[in-house]
């Protein structure tokens, strides 16, 4: 089970889940395209919405992941590798992190995140 929080006012995605969940998509992610539905959560605060849909695509011109917001959708586009490391930090937070940690994927603290990218934090579902 996953979800995904957005916050117009500061553009940032809260990406969250059971440890399950997280896993699974961190291995889908290391595929070349694919789409992820997500659970909506009717009270989203402190975020003003809940996104339905996470979709990525694989695009060998890119040596950065991308990731914005499009409507209710998280689009995640990226060269191969820099995908992979973003499918290895999930993996290693869900795997690792405790029920109340949280990990932030956001440029310029990660440099494989393109500098476009809507700031993003991983943390387990409450």
């Amino acid at each position: 089970m996953l979800q995904v929080l957005y916050s117009g006012e500061t553009k940032e995605l809260e990406l969250s889940g059971t440890r399950q969940g997280l896993l699974a998509f961190g291995q889908l992610l290391r595929g070349r395209a694919g789409s992820f539905d997500l659970s909506e959560n009717p009270c989203p605060s402190p975020y003003e919405r809940s996104l339905s849909e996470i979709a990525f695509r694989e695009d060998p011109e890119r040596a950065t992941v991308s990731i914005v917001t499009e409507a209710q959708v998280m689009r995640i586009k990226g060269g191969r590798e820099a995908l992979d490391l973003l499918a290895d930090n999930l993996e290693g937070f869900a795997s690792e992190a405790g029920a109340s940690d949280h990990c932030h994927v956001d440029s310029p603290t990660c440099d494989y995140v393109a500098p476009e990218s809507d700031p993003l934090v991983i943390a387990f579902m409450k």
